[in-house]
Formats: structure tokens, C-alpha cells, sequence
């Protein structure tokens, strides 16, 4: 009797609640910048790496958070279980060629610290960092703006790591998304 009681607990189980201890799970519902032309939005960002003018300017996303319960038919929350996003990973490969090395064939991953409060049932639109300004003066992005490199186009993929935890205390589980980075030496004036 009691190993099928036990049974049918274990299985009621799922992998999320493995992985945190909080009731509230955060989905990342769309991964946006900027296009070519400067628009919001975009699922393909356009990073110039310098401006006509000679300026070099951070290139921002926006995330799309929406906090929900683990259990589907729970019908109200405590403030408790209102999420705090503190930071998000942003890390880089190619997938063209499979050449990934930091800081030589795409620029060095970073984290940066924020703090977002999102209510259960609720959604935020998340600014953040995507590509650093200190990023386009180091390799690969800094050949890009040498004239012999003018008109190629570096091909990234961005990992986006959001990290969170409920106003508990408890950590989520993070969430993860891509969004393609095209860099360049645009020509244009940012």
C-alpha cells in the first residue's frame, strides 16, 4: 500500500519542480532589437559597429517575461510568488563555420545585473544589453570596421539567459532564447 501511495506521488512529479522550488516559472514569449533601419522589434538585430560619425553605441534587446504558476489551476497568487528577474547571460556563437572562440571569432560573453519585478499573470518588456560598445573595439567586431573588412557581415547567434527567483527567495529555473546579431560596418549614421 504504501509504495503505490508513493508511486503516485513521484509520478505527479515533473522536471520543473526538480529544478526550483518555487511555485512561479517565468516564459520568455519573443527576443527583439533593433533592424537596419533602427526599428524595434526586429528578431534579426543589425549591430553596426561604428557610426559615420565615428561613435560607438551599445546595441539593447528587449525580452518579453511573463511570470505564471507551476500549477495550471491554481486560482490565485501570493505576493510571495511574484518574480524578481536579477540578471541575464548574453553569450555568443557562430553557426556558419562552428569557429566560437571569445575573443576571436565572436566577442566575449558578459552578465549584467538587473532588477525587474514581474506579478504572476503578468508580463514585462525587458530592455538589456546585447551587444557592449567595448565589444565592437575588441576582436572579431574591431576588424570589421577596417576597410579591407567593410563589406562583410559577422553572423552571430546570441544566448540569452534570464535569471530569476521569486520574492520568496526561491530561484526559477532560468530561461533561455536566441536571437541572431548581424555586425557590420553599416555605413551608415547610428
Amino acid at each position: 500500500f504504501i509504495l503505490s501511495v508513493m508511486l503516485v506521488f513521484i509520478g505527479g512529479c515533473n522536471k520543473l519542480e526538480n529544478e526550483s522550488t518555487s511555485a512561479t516559472k517565468i516564459l520568455l514569449t519573443a527576443l527583439t532589437g533593433n533592424d537596419l533601419s533602427g526599428n524595434s522589434g526586429a528578431t534579426t538585430v543589425f549591430s553596426d559597429v561604428v557610426c559615420t560619425s565615428g561613435t560607438i553605441i551599445n546595441d539593447l534587446g528587449t525580452a518579453s517575461i511573463q511570470a505564471v504558476l507551476l500549477n495550471p489551476t491554481a486560482t490565485s497568487a501570493s505576493y510571495y510568488q511574484d518574480v524578481v528577474i536579477d540578471q541575464i547571460d548574453v553569450s555568443y556563437t557562430r553557426t556558419e563555420n562552428g569557429r566560437n572562440v571569445e575573443g576571436v571569432d565572436v566577442p566575449f560573453g558578459f552578465s549584467q545585473k538587473v532588477n525587474f519585478m514581474v506579478g504572476v499573470g503578468s508580463s514585462i518588456d525587458l530592455p538589456f544589453m546585447l551587444v557592449q560598445h567595448n565589444a565592437k573595439m575588441e576582436s572579431p567586431l574591431v576588424e570589421l570596421t577596417t576597410w579591407t573588412n567593410q563589406e562583410k557581415i559577422l553572423k552571430l547567434e546570441a544566448k540569452v539567459t534570464i535569471h530569476a527567483r521569486d520574492v520568496a527567495g526561491n530561484r526559477l529555473e532560468s530561461v533561455v532564447g536566441y536571437i541572431s546579431v548581424w555586425c557590420a560596418n553599416y555605413g551608415d549614421d547610428c
